[in-house]
């Protein structure tokens, strides 16, 4: 009998366990994905072991971006639903795998335009002084790895030439430094152009 009340929970101590606001699990269950296995003689929900388990689950699910809808697809497979059309589990969630990778390209697409606008001179000119550590430092931490960053080198020789020349002199730059990067830069731009033609 005690084993029985060490693996039952209220409604309350399942949101403490989880760490879920009481509001979300009863949003669960007014959707279907989460239901108490009985109730109390006093009307109070309760919960097992396996009711436990499923939220967990249902909580790593979401916090992978997976909505409600799909979740529930994951969760009962054997759903009419999830047999049709490629949207059983595997698909839900190679789907959303792929999705990620499209907005991660995205977000980091945005990442180089916004380095690109900070070393435009109307922005910097009297903001901030970037050296060479600085600035190196400022993407790192923003993510770049060395294959971003000669990316966003590449992107900027392209598109403006002149102000990339300008820019790499204001980090402190030697000339020398600063034509090796233009000089790669531009071959970097040369490939691609060629891989990308017909």
């Amino acid at each position: 009998m005690s084993h029985a009340r060490r693996d039952t929970f209220t409604l309350g101590q399942l949101a403490k366990r989880v760490g879920l606001a009481r509001s979300s699990i009863l949003h669960y269950e007014s959707v279907g994905l989460l239901a108490p296995y009985a109730r109390s003689p006093a009307g109070y929900r309760l919960y097992g072991e396996s009711e436990l388990d499923r939220l967990l689950t249902i909580r790593r699910l979401r916090g992978s971006g997976l909505a409600l809808a799909d979740i529930r697809i994951i969760l009962s497979p054997s759903d009419e639903s999830a047999l049709r059309g490629g949207t059983g589990p595997m698909a839900l969630l190679e789907k959303r795998l792929l999705g990620l990778s499209q907005e991660v390209e995205r977000i980091r697409t945005q990442q180089r335009l916004l380095a690109h606008l900070l070393a435009a001179p109307d922005i910097r000119n009297g903001r901030q002084h970037w050296d060479k550590a600085s600035w190196v430092a400022l993407l790192r931490r923003a993510g770049f790895d060395e294959e971003a960053m000669h990316l966003w080198h590449v992107e900027f020789e392209r598109e403006d030439p002149d102000e990339h020349a300008n820019f790499l002199a204001l980090l402190g730059l030697t000339p020398a430094e600063v034509a090796e990067i233009r000089r790669w830069s531009k071959a970097a731009y040369g490939e691609q152009t060629l891989r990308s033609s017909p």
